[in-house]
């Protein structure tokens, strides 16, 4: 087994579905966070000047969809074969077009809530109901086959942003809440998210 570092912020942002597979493999790893203030000195220290970074044996690798969709690979969740996996990045795709609109780096506290009720009923909860029938049609206990993958990780993770910030919506959703409870509770994703710190966002 390799040894693993992982250099990113410490906010959950772009590492943390990395932190969550390595998690949900229950695979060690240096989970190497800095503070923003420490970012000016490390950026050119990174091979594009950019985080993550995923130090393999010591040699980097860039780029937070190439780093889990290889770790989702080596640990066995990226699906059976290219057509799950092709299926995997669609719903992590859907997922990340659609969080990624919220007002994360918004100072105001009411304008911020606002605008995160606003993304969630214009863009989050159509995009969930689609994935909520879906899901529900499928009779599956997994997003994508018939085993965790990457997908359901996102999922899971996105779910717990929406229940602290957005929970009214999450009775229109019952079986994606059910899988994200599943998730939640796996042995490793659990000890995780209940040690990982607060998000300053």
């Amino acid at each position: 087994m390799p040894t693993y570092k992982l250099s990113y912020f410490n906010v959950p942002g772009r590492g943390e579905l990395i932190r969550l597979l390595f998690s949900a493999a229950k695979v060690e790893f240096e989970d190497h966070r800095f503070e923003f203030s420490e970012w000016p000195e490390l950026k050119s220290k990174m091979p594009f000047n950019q985080v993550p970074v995923l130090y393999i044996d010591g040699t980097p690798l860039c780029e937070s969809g190439a780093i889990f969709r290889y770790l989702a690979t080596e640990f066995g969740m990226n699906g059976a074969n290219s057509l799950q996996a092709a299926y995997i990045e669609m719903v992590h795709g859907v997922l990340h077009d659609v969080y990624s609109k919220l007002p994360f780096m918004e100072k105001d506290a009411k304008v911020k809530k606002e605008k995160t009720t606003a993304v969630h009923q214009e863009h989050i909860l159509p995009a969930l109901l689609k994935i909520e029938k879906k899901f529900s049609e499928s009779k599956r206990q997994y997003l994508v086959g018939d085993k965790l993958s990457y997908a359901d990780l996102k999922l899971t993770n996105n779910l717990i942003l929406t229940e602290e910030r957005a929970p009214e919506i999450l009775p229109q959703l019952p079986n994606l809440c059910a899988l994200r409870d599943r998730v939640r509770n796996l042995d490793g994703v659990k000890q995780y998210l209940a040690s990982r710190p607060e998000s300053i966002f």
